[in-house]
């Protein structure tokens, strides 16, 4: 704003009698005294001037005027200013503020266009009188500019703004422009792994490139053998890396030539990386790929002694081969194994096939045709079905139910099927007193402890059913069908097959699902989602490099996992195609395992610290809620829980308890009652061990864990059953198969070998068959299926 002021010619000069100051067309000298009394007229060119004479004002002139200077510069003032300075160091600019106004005025000095935090004024307000008079009317002040050393001080010319604000008026009277040039800085994180890894023919290792500078940057991945044998490829070898962006590689190594009977051999690699053409200042990485020979070395001297002891054993003695015995009765059987000079060995029982009698051998141990070693050939007898006697559950609740169910080894069906053991039970079918074949499933209609209030039907009159005769001849009464609401509701194509099973002693039980067809698990360096398909040749990535991912859990509708940041951890939503991830819940969550029956997460909030640091309280939420989940309150006794898992018909949670000494020892159970685990009652103990690294449910009655057997020492998978009482007892035990973490889905297991940070083969097991393992997978940590 500028203020035109006329020049009378003459002009009116006074001088101050108090000060000896010339004032110019003014009533007023500087120093308040009132000059107009006497008038004196001077000639604007007097020969006689005045002790203090200010320049003369041009016609017209800014009220504040406002200008910069760079003092490394030499340039007149008033030029255009352009300063440059490298992130996390300061340059200065000389700013300097006149009044010329007619008031005293305070200014105070801002910066527009950087953010607040990368500028400073010294001093950031002046104080200044009016030009003319002879009092301080301008002032230098120092304005610094300090960006700091991040990537959002980005290198390019950043245009600002100098601002003098006068407090008088209350409104900006003065801007000077200028620019500040930030250089470029280069600063690069990288991450290669794993550390070793194994294989006959290739191996790739993960690297992962970070740009933390303030420019985009082209990084150069470079990796070689440091005995200059094997050759490596790096896929990308060359990309350019925005700010704050980051690039993934995979540096694959091979073979100089393959191994057929050697021992391992490790060959070392180095890997670097180039910003920009020039080297960075991290040091290189080094990994180490061993080659493993495709036969182990001691294999050909094994194998040429092992076939000389069997030449030598079958030359100096042959074994009787075992007649077939398949369909004879024990007497016949006896008799023919007479004369092979045989004998018969253990007894064994089992329920007899369709079309075959009760007492007749169905199987028998060596087979018809082999060899006989011991002398004895041991059989199975075909019996009779066993039947189970069907309790009166009707009026307790369905947790007891189970319980006298399972004691006459009968299975339980609950209508609905998402209902908690505190639930009672209204009706059951077959009823009590029927001697249904044994594991038969009992339905069982419940309703909730505490049901909404309905109004009272008019009961109608029930027709007495007329008893049927029971035949004199048969050892055991036929089962009952029984008309109800739940036959009802079940439909009758189900109530005709659940008669048909139960009249039928020799009806087969339901066959297991087959192998789902994909799962997914998480890479052990790079964080991302892959998923693995049967039918694909390999695994493809489900979610950006961008996400570190954990734990990741199926849903109905995608998947869940932890995903890992710089300030913490979060619980995520990944869709299934993996191209969305939200937030869920912020905080320090752990292990998220999903129930597909209850539509509920089981997760846990631990801080991360300990030798368990994965373990805490145990948590409840639905996975579509982003509020925080209901956490049950901490043990009595101080123990943690981790690493939950949920039956499959959802009716119970198993956890691991970690002891005094931070190692999960114990395996818990809780019941579920309603969706928020405050109000579940204690857990109960089934199983104890030195250690425990992992454990699923199988089926609703069997659990597989890995265990060790001392502390410290590696874990093997065990297979635990469930008693009448309700307690676990130990079925099968493998003690060559080690690994860290287990993934089931009916009776398939994925078990993940090696170390739980570092990862390792993934291989399928069937849990049903004597030699568990079926075939290996893939690489990487925490499996889970996904389908």
């Amino acid at each position: 704003m500028t203020k035109p002021v006329g020049h009378p010619s003459p002009s009116l000069e006074l001088e101050c009698l108090k000060c000896g100051t010339v004032a110019v067309n003014r009533d007023f000298c500087s120093c308040g005294e009132y000059l107009a009394w006497e008038a004196t007229t001077l000639p604007s060119d007097g020969s006689e001037p005045s002790a203090y004479r200010p320049p003369a004002p041009t016609d017209t002139y800014e009220a504040t005027l406002l200008t910069l200077r760079d003092p490394a510069s030499l340039d007149e003032p008033g030029a255009a200013v352009s300063v440059s300075v490298m992130p996390g160091t300061g340059v200065g600019v000389l700013a300097t503020v006149r009044n010329q106004s007619q008031i005293v005025d305070a200014f105070d000095v801002r910066v527009d266009g950087l953010p607040d935090t990368w500028w400073t004024v010294s001093p950031a307000t002046v104080f200044l009188n009016p030009w003319g008079t002879s009092e301080e009317f301008e002032q230098e002040v120092q304005v610094q500019l300090h960006p700091p050393k991040a990537s959002e001080s980005q290198a390019r010319e950043w245009p600002l703004t100098v601002v003098a604000h006068s407090r008088a008026l209350d409104v900006d009277v003065a801007r000077a422009p200028a620019t500040l040039t930030i250089q470029p800085f280069h600063d690069t994180v990288m991450r290669a792994g794993p550390e070793r890894r194994r294989g006959r023919r290739h191996a790739g290792f993960d690297v992962v490139v970070e740009n933390r500078g303030n420019s985009p940057m082209e990084i150069a991945i470079a990796a070689e053998d440091t005995a200059a044998r094997c050759p490596v490829t790096i896929t990308p070898e060359r990309t350019t890396v925005p700010v704050g962006g980051s690039v993934a590689a995979v540096v694959r190594v091979g073979v100089p030539f393959p191994l057929i009977f050697a021992r391992p051999v490790d060959h070392r690699l180095t890997i670097t990386h180039q910003a920009n053409g020039a080297d960075c200042e991290q040091e290189p990485s080094r990994v180490t790929f061993q080659q493993r020979p495709w036969l182990p070395w001691w294999l050909p001297p094994a194998v040429g002694v092992l076939a000389a002891f069997i030449t030598l054993v079958l030359m100096l003695k042959r074994h009787p081969e075992a007649p077939n015995l398949t369909g004879r009765t024990v007497e016949n059987a006896t008799k023919l194994l007479n004369k092979h000079d045989l004998k018969v060995g253990r007894t064994t029982y089992e329920s007899a096939p369709k079309g075959i009698a009760v007492g007749s051998v169905i199987a028998q141990v060596p087979e018809a045709g082999a060899e006989i070693v011991r002398g004895t050939v041991d059989i199975t007898l075909a019996e009779a079905p066993k039947r189970g006697l069907v309790p009166s559950v009707t009026g307790g609740t369905l947790g007891a139910a189970a319980h006298a169910l399972a004691a006459e080894h009968l299975g339980d069906s609950p209508q609905p099927p998402n209902a908690g053991d505190d639930w009672i039970v209204i009706r059951q079918d077959p009823a009590r007193g029927s001697t249904p074949e044994v594991g038969t499933k009992v339905t069982l209609a419940v309703e909730s402890p505490t049901p909404a209030a309905t109004p009272t039907p008019t009961p109608t009159a029930t027709p007495t059913p007329t008893p049927t005769p029971t035949p004199a001849a048969s050892a055991a009464p036929p089962a009952t069908k029984v008309k109800s609401d739940l036959a009802a509701s079940a439909g009758a194509p189900k109530a005709k097959a659940k008669a048909t099973a139960n009249a039928n002693p020799t009806a087969k039980a339901a066959a297991l699902p087959p192998l789902p067809k994909t799962f997914v698990f998480a890479g052990a360096t790079s964080g991302r989602l892959y998923r693995w398909a049967s039918a694909d040749a390999k695994a493809e990535s489900l979610t950006a490099p961008a996400y570190r991912l954990q734990t990741p859990t199926k849903t109905d509708d995608g998947y869940v996992a932890v995903q890992i940041l710089d300030a913490g951890r979060r619980l995520v939503w990944i869709a299934a195609d993996g191209k969305t991830v939200d937030a869920i819940a912020e905080g320090g969550y752990y292990r998220p395992a999903y129930s597909p029956s209850r539509g509920l997460l089981a997760v846990i909030a631990a801080d991360g610290q300990g030798d368990a640091p994965d373990a805490g309280n145990l948590c409840v939420m639905d996975p579509h809620d982003t509020g925080a989940p209901a956490c049950a309150p901490a043990l009595a006794d101080g123990r943690r829980i981790g690493r939950p898992s949920w039956a499959p018909n959802g009716r119970s949670v198993l956890a691991l308890a970690a002891g005094p000494d931070g190692d999960y020892n114990e395996l818990l159970t809780f019941a579920p009652n309603g969706d928020d685990p405050a109000q579940w009652a204690a857990p109960t103990r089934i199983y104890r061990s030195a250690g425990f690294r992992s454990a699923v449910w199988v089926s609703n009655d069997r659990i597989a864990v890995l265990l060790a057997v001392r502390p410290g020492g590696p874990a093997h998978l065990r297979l635990l059953g469930r008693r009448p009482d309700g307690s676990f007892k130990q079925v099968k035990d493998f003690p060559a198969l080690t690994g860290s973490e287990l993934a089931a889905t009916g009776h398939y297991l994925a078990l993940q070998r090696g170390d739980s940070a570092t990862g390792g083969a993934i291989d399928l097991l069937d849990a049903d068959r004597a030699h568990p393992w079926l075939r290996r997978l893939t690489t990487g940590v925490n499996p889970a299926w996904a389908g």
